[in-house]
């Protein structure tokens, strides 16, 4: 059973593990806010809404990570902590860098300004801003935190920022 039908111990399972690294996804939030913070930016952090079971998680979908504004729009980022440490561009582990699960991606291309995943140790940060859409990939894989292989989109290294998030 997966996550989305969240039945049986699977399931279960599955939507503990999903909570678990929801939870775990709120220090990079918080780095990555005040960096832009630090660079001028009002930051607003969206609250975190659990669903008491994965059954029940459509309707807690939430309308992004963070939101920044300077001199213009108010601008939507989707955060998301690694569990690797990277400083940067020359000690990043992978040929490419994933986005995000495709399904997720999709349902909110047009509204998100970029995607962040933050290093471990929270000293960095690496950033896919939307306009890039079109150089990205699908590609299939195993989620190394579900165990299920699941559709992300990968960014070419050349096409993403690194970010040293020490102020």
């Amino acid at each position: 059973m997966t996550h989305v039908e969240g039945h049986g111990v699977e399931g279960a399972t599955q939507h503990a593990k999903f909570i678990e690294r929801l939870r775990g996804s709120k220090p990079g939030v918080f780095a990555f806010a005040y960096w832009l913070n630090s660079r001028g930016y009002w930051v607003e952090i969206a609250p975190t809404k659990e669903a008491p079971c994965a059954a029940e998680h459509p309707q807690y979908i939430d309308g992004g990570d963070l939101f920044a504004r300077k001199d213009g729009p108010r601008l939507r980022i989707e955060v998301k902590t690694l569990g690797v440490t990277f400083s940067g561009r020359n000690d990043w582990p992978y040929p490419n860098v994933f986005v995000a699960s495709a399904m997720s991606v999709d349902r909110a291309i047009g509204e998100v300004y970029a995607w962040v995943s933050v290093s471990h140790d929270l000293g960095a940060a690496v950033m896919m801003e939307a306009t890039t859409f079109g150089t990205w990939t699908r590609t299939t894989k195993t989620a190394s935190n579900t165990g299920n292989d699941e559709i992300f989109y990968a960014a070419p290294m050349e096409g993403v920022k690194f970010i040293k998030l020490a102020t």
